[in-house]
């Protein structure tokens, strides 16, 4: 599941963008969660929670320009899809400082909003995402924001970077690993599995992680971990 939020002083603007969204979303089987904000400070308090953002230019009295609170954005989140709202065409070169996918004119036209999900359904394919299920919804995880998978019983825990809350994913971690990137994540016990790009260092018994934490690795897992993780850091060396 997609969770996007709608940052518009405009209440008018806001639900005309949320009655769009569930209209493609009826059309095109995606699976999404909405919340609106009035204005970018409130929105930076949960900025972390969110896939993709639709985000007003201009506030009027509001606080600070969609420019503005996108570069504090980008502080904490640099993964967030971010849609641009506005009325002026001339910022459109302004909202490429921030990395912003889209820049769509007021008032939103159906189909260039349609055709810009789908642009965004696209990108999340091409960028290494995959699609888990939680509780009978499917959640768009990138692979590069997971530090490692742990694996609980029928299903399995998602531990992610940027502070985010870990994802209980009700599938097993057998059949997460099989949706992964082999070049990247490496089995190293029977309940864990993990990011290479995240390994710190590692001994015969356990893995430290960049997140402070720590992961066991089995005996029987110790020689091929090993064997891929030296082979991994010749490849992408990171240090």
């Amino acid at each position: 599941m997609t969770k996007i939020a709608i940052c518009d002083d405009s209440e008018f603007v806001r639900a005309e963008t949320e009655k769009m969204l569930v209209k493609f979303s009826v059309q095109r089987d995606f699976d999404f969660k909405v919340k609106q904000f009035e204005s970018g400070e409130s929105f930076l308090e949960e900025c972390n929670d969110f896939d993709l953002l639709f985000l007003d230019y201009q506030f009027e009295n509001k606080g600070e320009n969609g420019i503005e609170i996108a570069r504090k954005i980008r502080e904490y989140n640099i993964d967030i899809t971010i849609i641009f709202l506005s009325g002026y065409e001339r910022v459109v070169f302004e909202s490429f400082e921030v990395d912003a996918f889209r820049f769509l004119v007021k008032p939103l036209e159906e189909e260039k909003l349609f055709a810009t999900m789908l642009d965004y359904i696209n990108k999340i394919k091409e960028d290494s995402t995959i699609a888990v299920k939680c509780y009978g919804l499917k959640q768009f995880i990138k692979e590069d924001n997971i530090i490692y998978i742990e694996g609980d019983g029928k299903n399995c825990i998602i531990h992610l970077a940027n502070k985010k809350e870990p994802i209980e994913c009700s599938e097993t971690l057998a059949k997460v690993e099989t949706l992964v990137s082999k070049k990247k994540f490496c089995r190293t016990h029977k309940s864990f599995l993990i990011n290479m790009n995240y390994v710190d260092s590692y001994s015969h018994a356990e893995v430290s992680l960049q997140n402070n934490e720590k992961v066991l690795i089995s005996r029987q897992k110790y020689k091929t971990f090993n064997n891929r993780i030296e082979e991994f850091i010749l490849k992408n060396r990171r240090i």
